[in-house]
């Protein structure tokens, strides 16, 4: 499973929280976990995953905030994050993957829960808002 890289599993009627072992799928690019009954929250051991460019875990349960580790993933493109329960403000490490830092952030798509009043996460950098 080292040299796995794409891991989709949407609409599997999963339960229960990510395994840590998702996260030591070092050469990873793409993890599409939406539309499942995922709890939990995201772990930390998010920033391990290098290589990931998409993140897909919409339409789940998960909760607590969104790690600031999630930063750490410079390859990152896309990232779904909304009908969840998350809550807290997007992390600034997260934000600078999409604002025009230097070098320039390359995560052009980033969809939390940011609507509403107040939002369930504050995301000032949000391309999209559900």
């Amino acid at each position: 499973l080292n040299r796995l890289l794409i891991l989709d599993m949407d609409f599997n009627q999963i339960t229960g929280e990510i395994p840590d072992e998702i996260y030591g799928l070092n050469s990873l690019q793409q993890l599409d976990l939406n539309d499942n009954e995922i709890t939990g929250s995201i772990s930390s051991n998010i920033g391990d995953l290098q290589f990931l460019t998409f993140f897909q875990v919409d339409h789940n349960q998960l909760s607590d905030t969104i790690p600031s580790e999630m930063g750490d993933l410079s390859n990152l493109r896309i990232a779904f994050l909304s009908d969840n329960d998350l809550t807290g403000e997007m992390p600034s490490e997260v934000c600078a993957l999409r604002n025009n830092t230097s070098p320039p952030g390359v995560l052009g798509v980033l969809v939390t829960d940011c609507s509403g009043n107040p939002p369930e996460v504050d995301c000032p950098c949000c391309s999209s808002c559900a």
